[in-house]
């Protein structure tokens, strides 16, 4: 190349495009003393050796400005300054030039023609150049109209190679690989093609809102993938995406114009709450940071009762289950996790059954809660006891051999303006959530088994009981202890049923067809370290009911039913006795239990609502008698000089008056229902008023109607007809009410 320049002194070959010397190409120029090659290819790898030995040899100097480009760890580096053995040739392949042509998707009609060049840097002799096409290597296919170019190589610097797809089928839909592989490696670009028949559907226009916002849809093509970027929130203070690239969810439309495959995994969530609990579930926990952690996220699930999103119930189940192998080191894990599954029971019903239809996020709560007392229990540590507003839980370290019975109770404090009585007859206990009203036990060993109705003491209200009998332990061949000398016996009460909700048709399981709802606490109880089958001597569970319902049964959660999901199951579980708003159960088993009632078909009675009305009633009844009353007054006042006639003033002022009457009365009595003689008073007032203000509205609209279809008479000399005087309609009318005064319900 250099034949005939022996007095060359100075070569500057910057700026052209090569990546590599071929070894002698300076070896006629014996006076060469100053080298420039400074390029945005040059790859410094084991083929430039030969030039560091060179220059030495021939004492040129290379001039400081060539500096490598690739790879990347000698990037920016002065070639000169490098030593022989930094120039190696190892993976990865790194390109200097790299392209597609055409590079973005190509949408495309069957038929048609569509043609592909792939051009690389060509690095050395071994580079080559193929196309593939879903994992295979396409050749070229003349019936099929794929025709693949021979390799041409530019200059020795660039090499290229052409696909042409000459008549395109619906089999051409997918993505096109171009492959560059050499010495070093390989290195791929991808193109998609879509094809779309001739007469190709459209997907329609359609509006999605979820739980990472409100995202709007265009009309599409069959076959396209349509893209959205993700909303941004002005809340949103934590980093969802660290690149810079857009964040972007999508959706396929498929051939026959239907919506088909979606994801919005790259976009944050559009509340809050779900993205905080988001950053909860990915913060590393460790014994340094595992009290802080969960003290913190205790503090944040006290406002559960605005969760409205299911994953945040998922992530919280997550989180549990990641807090819940620090409990055997700090035993105040437990106390948190009990706090958190505390909250989680304050979200509303349909967001804690979607999180478990989703991801069982519940069942996993409560088997949470289930391990706590089994890690904690040790031969220094005997007896737990938790409480919190919706949970509690006992557990004890027993000796089989000397276990005399036990029952425990499950107690809640009663405010001190409640009505005592209306708490434990209605069971309004459970609609009470004041944060210094938890869920506690208090536990007796004997075997006596106190009876719930009497368990209640005058600042609380016994809410559920368990008893487990002396004789539990009385074949000791059917219980063998790991150890021979303890097991670990827990308790735990839940105050509703909401960590269990039926994602299927499970209560039919329970309830031979008839749809029923937990209607009491749910109770768990259950004895590790001891091996066992069921119990021959029975657990009995006393249970309060918080809502009223009909054709009570007895059940326990099955984890299993469902694929996993879990549901109610009667087998084992019956019915003893039940009396008034309390009813006990037995189980030849430990589980969690409950009683399931029918509120579909119960008529729901308002409660006894006090002493006063709501405040808004009186302020608008006194706005009514004011007016009212300035009707009356006006018309009385000014009588002769309002134009009306007698009988229309007649009926105006009965009207008013008896209206005002019943305001006045309804207002003023319709709560004294704790004296009879009031009550009834009040009855046949409302009664007379009543049917009165409904007499002179009838009364007014006859005599309207009269007017206005009455035809007129012709005057005579000018003077106003005379009107035969008729009788006005003067009667009352009195009915029968009958007033029960002892349940404030009136019947016409």
């Amino acid at each position: 190349m250099f034949v005939g320049l022996n007095s060359l002194h100075k070569l500057n070959l910057s700026g052209n495009i090569f990546s590599s010397l071929m070894n002698g190409l300076f070896s006629e120029l014996l006076a060469l003393k100053a080298l420039h090659f400074n390029t945005d290819s040059l790859i410094c790898d084991c083929n430039l050796k030969w030039v560091l030995q060179w220059a030495r040899n021939a004492s040129v100097r290379i001039a400081e400005e060539t500096v490598c480009a690739y790879p990347s760890a000698l990037q920016g580096l002065s070639f000169r300054n490098l030593k022989e053995n930094q120039l190696i040739c190892a993976g990865p392949l790194e390109l200097p030039l790299f392209e597609l042509i055409p590079s973005q998707r190509q949408v495309v009609f069957h038929g048609d023609r569509l043609p592909f060049q792939c051009t690389a840097t060509y690095v050395d002799n071994t580079t080559q150049v193929h196309w593939y096409h879903a994992g295979h290597l396409v050749e070229t296919d003349e019936e099929s109209g794929i025709f693949v170019e021979d390799s041409i190589i530019h200059d020795c610097c660039l090499i290229t190679r052409e696909l042409i797809l000459s008549s395109i089928d619906i089999d051409a839909t997918g993505e096109w690989e171009c492959l560059v592989n050499n010495s070093y490696g390989n290195s791929t670009k991808q193109v998609e093609i879509v094809v779309l028949e001739t007469a190709a559907p459209y997907c329609p226009a359609e509006r999605i809102i979820n739980n990472k916002g409100d995202f709007r849809w265009p009309k599409t093509l069959a076959g396209i993938t349509a893209y959205h970027p993700c909303l941004q929130y002005s809340f949103n203070s934590i980093a969802f995406h660290n690149g810079a690239e857009e964040s972007k969810a999508w959706r396929k439309c498929n051939r026959t114009g239907r919506w088909d495959e979606e994801n919005y995994s790259e976009c944050p969530y559009s509340q809050e709450v779900t993205q905080v609990l988001h950053a909860f579930s990915q913060m590393h926990i460790n014994l340094t940071t595992v009290l802080e952690f969960s003290r913190q996220l205790t503090a944040y699930t006290r406002g559960a009762s605005h969760f409205a999103d299911k994953m945040d119930v998922i992530y919280l189940a997550y989180i549990m289950e990641k807090l819940i192998v620090f409990v055997d080191e700090f035993e105040d894990i437990g106390d948190a996790l009990i706090e958190i599954a505390s909250n989680i029971m304050l979200v509303d019903d349909h967001v804690l059954w979607m999180a478990q239809k989703e991801d069982k996020a519940c069942t996993r709560i409560v088997r949470c809660v289930e391990h706590i007392a089994s890690q904690i229990l040790t031969s220094n540590i005997q007896v737990i006891s938790k409480g919190s507003r919706n949970i509690a839980l006992e557990a004890f370290m027993i000796k089989p051999s000397s276990f005399t019975g036990m029952t425990c109770t499950a107690f809640q404090k009663i405010p001190a303006n409640s009505d005592k009585s209306v708490v434990r007859d209605l069971g309004s206990w459970e609609a009470s959530h004041h944060p210094d009203q938890h869920l506690n036990f208090k536990c007796n060993t004997g075997n006596l088994n106190g009876s719930l109705v009497n368990s209640s003491t005058r600042n609380a209200v016994a809410v559920a009981s368990v008893h487990l009998p002396q004789s539990v332990f009385s074949q000791s061949s059917a219980w063998q202890s790991v150890d021979n000398s303890t097991c670990k016996l827990q308790f735990i009460v839940f105050r509703n049923g909401k960590l269990f909700p039926s994602t299927g048709n499970s209560s039919n399981l329970a309830d031979d067809g008839k749809r029923r709802t937990v209607a009491t606490p749910a109770v768990f109880a259950k004895i590790d370290g001891c091996s066992f089958g069921n119990l021959t001597s029975p657990l009995t569970i006393g249970l309060r009911h918080f809502a009223r319902g009909i054709d009570p049964i007895a059940a326990f959660w099955d984890f299993d039913l469902l694929d996993g999901h879990g549901g109610w199951w009667g087998e084992g579980c019956h019915i003893i006795s039940s009396a008034g708003n309390i009813t006990t159960i037995q189980s030849t088993h430990f589980s969690n239990f409950a009683v399931l009632m029918d509120f579909k078909t119960v008529l729901s009675f308002p409660q006894y609502p006090g002493e006063f009305l709501h405040p808004v009633v009186y302020a608008c009844t006194a706005v009514m008698l004011l007016c009212l009353f300035a009707s009356i007054i006006t018309y009385i006042v000014h009588h002769s000089t309002i134009r009306i006639s007698r009988k229309g003033w007649h009926m105006l002022l009965n009207f008013c008056f008896h209206t005002a009457l019943t305001f006045a009365v309804f207002a003023g009595g319709i709560n004294r229902i704790k004296y009879p003689i009031i009550c009834q008073a009040v009855g046949i007032v409302l009664h007379y008023s009543t049917l009165s203000t409904m007499l002179w509205i009838g009364v007014t609209a006859r005599n309207i109607y009269k007017q206005v279809t009455k035809k007129p008479q012709p005057c005579q000399n000018s003077d106003q007809p005379s009107y035969p005087k008729q009788p006005l309609l003067r009667f009352k009318a009195l009915g029968a009410y009958h007033f029960d005064c002892n349940n404030s319900d009136i019947f016409h």
